[in-house]
Order: structure tokens, then sequence, then C-alpha cells
């Protein structure tokens, strides 16, 4: 951490041609950042991190560590665009060691933008997001756990089952999370979830790429939507999930888009039952409803509340959308049902 404190401020020296100075600290505090400009200084108090994801500063913003309260930054190896605009909608300043910087203290403002990270940067990043238990079928096996901690004592054909994936691959990752120490022996007493929190960060950090990304789903449009929406949907073997689920969950979001997890024969029955039609390229996607193939059977998806899928799906759904409307929903969704 205190390497990074000072190769960001170096950068942003570099920048910006600032007196920039950097200080460490051990604790609850990072570091400081102060900009020298015009015989004012700025000063920041520091919260670093070594990876920052969406699920990452999505915690930090429900936690109130640092949002927008002008007085923090934070700092990361590098932060994307996608990330770096929710910051920027938030008040929340940060700086990279890709040379990216939001300082926003009028009347000093600094905005750099568009900055890729350096190779070896990179190297290291690719490094910290792999692992079996968080590729494509590792992360099924995650999240069933996440969702029934007491699978991790089943022997591992009965989890191979659940989870629909090879014998070894179940072991592959068992594996890798005993290594991480997100599972632990304890003897007698069997094998217990630990670090559950930071295991969570990181299956919601894989899921959009390595879970939403493989499973096959296609944009379909009704000619009356409150139809489908009013329906019992248990006689199809289909659940709502992503803003639709939140909603029930929540009763906060209006939902503007609609995703129905539903495999190829309830598929079917839904398009005969609703009349409904693969939406055509030109069309706008405003009510349209995102059918999507579970990533398990849909029966091991299903939530507390009928016609949904469970709240773990719903919140890494509401995360992965880029959208800054959801993520207030998403607080509450994890105060309410996962903390």
């Amino acid at each position: 951490m205190s390497d990074l404190l000072l190769q960001v401020a170096d950068i942003l020296k570099n920048n910006t041609n600032l007196k920039i100075e950097a200080r460490l600290e051990r604790g609850s505090v990072d570091g400081w950042l102060t900009v020298c400009c015009a015989e004012h200084k700025y000063t920041w108090q520091v919260e670093a991190k070594n990876r920052l994801t969406r699920p990452v500063l999505a915690k930090l913003i429900f936690q109130d560590q640092i949002l927008g309260n002008g007085e923090s930054v934070l700092v990361a190896p590098y932060i994307n665009e996608n990330l770096a605009e929710l910051c920027r909608e938030k008040q929340l300043s940060f700086a990279d060691l890709a040379g990216n910087v939001y300082l926003c203290r009028p009347p000093l403002y600094i905005d750099i933008r568009g900055r890729k990270p350096m190779p070896e940067h990179q190297v290291q990043l690719n490094r910290q997001s792999t692992g079996k238990a968080f590729q494509p079928k590792g992360a099924k096996l995650v999240m069933l756990l996440l969702l029934k901690p007491e699978l991790v004592n089943e022997p591992m054909r009965a989890i191979a089952n659940q989870a629909e994936i090879a014998l070894g691959t179940v072991k592959q990752v068992l594996d890798d999370l005993k290594l991480l120490g997100f599972i632990v022996d304890k003897g007698k007493g069997g094998k217990v979830l630990a670090e559950t929190e930071l295991m969570l960060t990181r299956w919601l950090d894989a899921y959009p790429h390595n879970l939403a990304a493989k499973l096959k789903h296609a944009l379909y449009t009704a000619d009356d939507l409150s139809l489908i929406r009013n329906s019992n949907l248990a006689q199809y073997n289909a659940l709502w999930g992503g803003e639709v689920a939140a909603e029930a969950y929540t009763h906060y979001l209006k939902p503007k888009k609609h995703l129905l997890y539903a495999d190829q024969i309830a598929q079917k029955a839904l398009l005969k039952a609703f009349r409904l039609r693969r939406l055509r390229p030109n069309e706008s996607e405003d009510n349209a409803i995102e059918m999507v193939e579970p990533p398990i059977a849909i029966e091991k998806l299903s939530g507390i509340k009928p016609g949904m899928v469970n709240p773990l799906l719903v919140y890494a759904e509401l995360l992965a959308s880029n959208d800054p409307r959801n993520l207030e929903t998403a607080q509450r969704l994890y105060h309410d049902y996962l903390s």
C-alpha cells in the first residue's frame, strides 16, 4: 500500500507539474495526499486499495467510508472508466497508477481520464483476478456455497450434482477455496466457510464476466407487458431477476429493464402464452424482456419472494448493471437480506 500511494503521488506530480506531497500512516488511515497550488494546500485522507472492483467500490459507498465528503481520495493501481464515472457522479476523488485523476476541491479541479494501465500493472491485475474458484464453472459452485454454506460438508459427488459441474472440477474449486482461506477444516467440527464477505466480493467481481456473460439470453417484446408481469409464472418454471426482483424485495426501485430466467422449454411456453416475439435490431429496448437461461436448475435459484430469484443473484445483477440508480437499491437489498 505504501508503494502504491508514493507511486500515484509521483505520477500526479509529473502529469500536473504541481507540488505533490504524500505521507504514509499506520492504522485506520492509509495516508495523506496534499496538492500545492497557487500558495494553497489541499489535503485528502487516502483510502488505498490494491484492486478496485465494482463490489469493493459499492461496499465503500454503502459503509459511507469515503463517499462524497470531499476530504478523502481513493487510490488504486487502476480505476476503469465505468468505475471512474461512478466516482465522479458521487463526487468521490480518486487517482490511479495509469494517471487517471479526479480531484475536486474548488477552486482546485483536476480531471484526467482515459489512461490505460501500464503493461506491468495489467499483468498484476490479471493475476489478482485468476483462480479456479472464480472461473465460470467454479463461480456456480461458489454461488451455491454462499446460498447454502452447509453444502461444504456434503460429499463431493453431491456438491457436483448441486452445482451441475464435473466431480474433478469440484475438487479443484474446493482446493482453491481452501488455499484462499475461504474454507477452514475444523476437524471433528467439519468444514466451515470463512472470510465470507471477502468471498462474496470476489464472487461479485467475477459474476459479470465469468457467470452472467456465459448464459444464453435473448430480447423479446410483448404487446402487453403487464400481462406477463401480473401473471403467476410458477407453472412455466420461470423466475424474475434483476430490477423486477429488486422491486419485489425492496419496494424501492421502479423497473426499467425486465430480466426473466427460464430454460428453453419454459421459454417456448412463455412465448406462446404471452405472444412474445424477438426484438428487432431497430426496435427500442424499453419494456423489452430479457430471457436468460439459468446457470443451474431454476428451482435452485428460487428466492423467498414467490416468482423471484434469490437476493444474492439480484444483488449481483444490480451491481453489474452499470446503472447508478441501481446502487442505492443494491444497498437496501444487501442490508435487508445479505448482511
